[in-house]
């Protein structure tokens, strides 16, 4: 069975999203969770999914994945090639 973290510890995309504005938009965490199965944020155990369909986020698990501490490559390359 699964077992889930503490229920204070859980929040909407929103809620998670206007908790940290600075760090997270909506927008940012919806594309994460679309790619959460490439981008290893699944496996950080972030996301659950309610039983209404609304996907739900463990705020600790997510904020250590999004910062680079877990389930991803380390350390973060630039997007593009600069060229001298």
């Amino acid at each position: 069975m699964l077992k889930l973290p503490p229920v204070t510890e859980l929040f909407s995309v929103r809620d998670l999203a206007s908790r940290h504005p600075n760090l997270l938009s909506e927008n940012r965490l919806r594309w994460a969770i679309r790619n959460r199965h490439k981008n290893g944020l699944e496996s950080a155990g972030a996301v659950f999914e309610s039983p209404v369909g609304e996907f739900i986020l463990h705020e600790p698990s997510t904020l250590t994945w999004l910062l680079g501490l877990s389930g991803r490559a380390k350390p973060r390359r630039a997007r593009r090639a600069r060229h001298p």
